[in-house]
């Protein structure tokens, strides 16, 4: 890509539009070692890798967000106008320990703001739920101050339930008790 601007204007817009603090930045990726280091922390199997192997890019989008979500920008080949926005593994992290929780990226619209809303709904649940994941395996120590908001993210991310519905409130009838069996059978009922 010769004219980095489109790409960085692209960037910091979405950054912006983006919930919490994403911080944009340009990655040189002229050298083989630099692309090498991006590809390898690549957290998508689909578009983006495929991109990243076939397309000389001499700059990539990164946006960061300080809890340990990464994701890259790249143009979109063949489709002017159009980029793709795909996670990173987390540092530190070994990419082969969390290969099977991929997330996968986007493909999204040259609008930022469309694009930030794409991201926002498809990607960062997904992304939220595969670090929740890979904390809990221990292979990902997790962010330096989560306060719960990723953990309920991840959660929600599981469910079919639309972004900004409340929680479901569920009332207890009291301690769980383990079952005895019935007089004389030597059966436990069912619940």
């Amino acid at each position: 890509m010769k004219d980095g601007r489109a790409l960085e204007a692209f960037t910091e817009a979405v950054a912006g539009r983006l919930p919490g603090a994403w911080r944009p930045e340009l990655a040189d990726v002229r050298t083989s070692a630099a692309l090498t280091e991006v590809y390898e922390r690549l957290w998508d199997l689909g578009i983006t890798q495929w991109a990243l192997l076939e397309f000389v890019n001499d700059r990539l989008g990164m946006l960061r967000d300080g809890q340990g979500g990464e994701l890259v920008v790249v143009p979109r080949p063949f489709r002017t106008g159009r980029y793709l926005i795909a996670p990173l593994v987390p540092a530190g992290t070994d990419p082969g320990a969390v290969e099977d929780l991929t997330p996968s990226g986007l493909s999204v619209s040259g609008s930022p703001a469309r694009a930030a809303e794409t991201v926002r709904r498809r990607l960062l649940p997904r992304l939220d739920y595969a670090l929740l994941l890979a904390e809990e395996r221990g292979v990902y120590p997790g962010p330096p101050s989560d306060d719960g908001r990723r953990r309920v993210r991840a959660a929600t991310a599981r469910t079919s339930v639309p972004a900004g519905t409340p929680p479901a409130v569920v009332y207890s009838a009291g301690p769980l008790r383990p079952a005895t069996p019935l007089a004389g059978r030597g059966r436990v009922p069912a619940p």
